[in-house]
């Protein structure tokens, strides 16, 4: 079976990844190609086009990397066009993919859409393209497939992939020689850096997250700090304050034994959850795209862990918000209180009984089986 792969962040390469493993369990011969990162190319992939290369984020900052996306695109589309596999699976990242899935329609090749586009948070209208050009649809949340199939989408809730992946992390997991094997002294309190995935949301979110490290070090020389940084983001390493350790492996773990996190919006919030990490949310981009997302947005929330939860669980602070002070304050009530800690992780417990249980890459497999005609 000839699989084409495209998935442009480091969390749908992970998700990708789980559903290969979890196909060639029920696929005598599966060969891989297209775009994903290093967890698709540990599954067998064959990288047509980088992840790395497509490593973008926000509405107007991909314009200023057009050049590169065109080539990664050109490249991705010719290699549908020659190689003509027996199903398209495009996971996640829309703007790139409803135009493959496009074309995967023109040349009659079945798609697989796994971790839909969030066509409720914004953007509605791609619900239109989504209808006319997947064959199936999996989603993650329970309350999207509902919403997608009385938009005429054969969408299925398969769970969410991090159920089973922070689950098995956390029954194995021994929190005091995980900290020491990282580094740290598990009797001092840990802040998680998690400025997300993206070239320009690391440019935007770091300044804002090392110098609310630095505040809040200084009022605490205990405190251990770590910078965990995306498979996607390649290239030397940021300067780091000295307190600031770099995590590029065991990222997971790392998560794991932190006292508490300041993160991005994204996929890390549910990890967070699942881990039952306390954190806050914190994120600046282009003031343009700021004000165009704002406009567009059709949820009260940039936080996925509160949408799931439908109440303000976590605490967020977003562009002009998102001030050292202010987020040192909120970090400096968690880091100083286990009562408030407790109140957060019990929160995020809620969110995660919501989604659902484990399985999720087994079910997303049967699924794409049933796309290519094979179920």
């Amino acid at each position: 079976m000839k699989v084409f792969v495209s998935t442009a962040d480091a969390s749908g390469d992970l998700h990708a990844a789980a559903l290969a493993a979890a196909l060639r369990e029920r696929v005598f011969e599966l060969e891989l190609f297209g775009l994903g990162g290093g967890a698709l190319a540990e599954a067998g992939l064959e990288t047509i086009v980088p992840q790395s290369e497509l490593a973008i984020g926000g509405l107007l900052e991909v314009f200023g990397s057009a050049g590169r996306v065109l080539r990664g695109y050109a490249k991705l589309r010719r290699a549908l066009l020659e190689r003509r596999p027996d199903l398209v699976l495009l996971v996640d990242s829309p703007d790139l993919n409803l135009p493959l899935a496009g074309l995967a329609r023109r040349i009659r090749l079945p798609v697989y859409y796994y971790i839909a586009p969030q066509v409720w948070a914004w953007r509605h209208r791609r619900v239109r393209k989504l209808a006319a050009r997947t064959r199936r649809v999996g989603v993650i949340f329970p309350f999207e497939e509902d919403l997608l199939r009385r938009a005429g989408i054969a969408a299925k809730f398969v769970g969410h992939p991090l159920v089973d992946r922070m689950a098995a992390l956390r029954e194995d997991l021994n929190p005091a020689r995980a900290a020491r094997e990282l580094g740290l002294d598990p009797a001092r309190p840990v802040l998680t850096l998690l400025p997300g995935s993206r070239r320009n949301e690391l440019a935007a979110n770091l300044p804002v997250y090392l110098e609310t490290a630095r505040l809040l070090h200084a009022r605490d020389p205990e405190l251990q700090a770590q910078l965990i940084l995306a498979p996607t983001l390649v290239g030397p390493a940021p300067e780091l304050p000295d307190f600031v350790r770099l995590v590029r492996s065991s990222r997971d773990e790392a998560l794991a034994v932190s006292t508490c996190a300041l993160a991005a919006p994204g996929t890390v919030t549910l990890e967070a959850a699942l881990l039952g990490v306390p954190l806050v949310v914190a994120h600046r981009t282009n003031p343009l795209s700021f004000e165009l997302a704002r406009r567009l947005a059709r949820v009260p929330s940039s936080c996925m862990v509160n949408l799931i939860a439908q109440r303000g669980i976590v605490p967020e602070r977003i562009q002009s918000q998102a001030r050292p002070a202010a987020l040192a304050a909120e970090l400096g009530r968690l880091l100083g209180s286990s009562d408030a800690r407790e109140e957060i992780r019990t929160g995020l417990a809620d969110a995660v009984r919501r989604m659902g249980g484990p399985g999720a890459a087994r079910r997303a497999a049967e699924l794409a089986l049933e796309a290519a005609g094979r179920g």
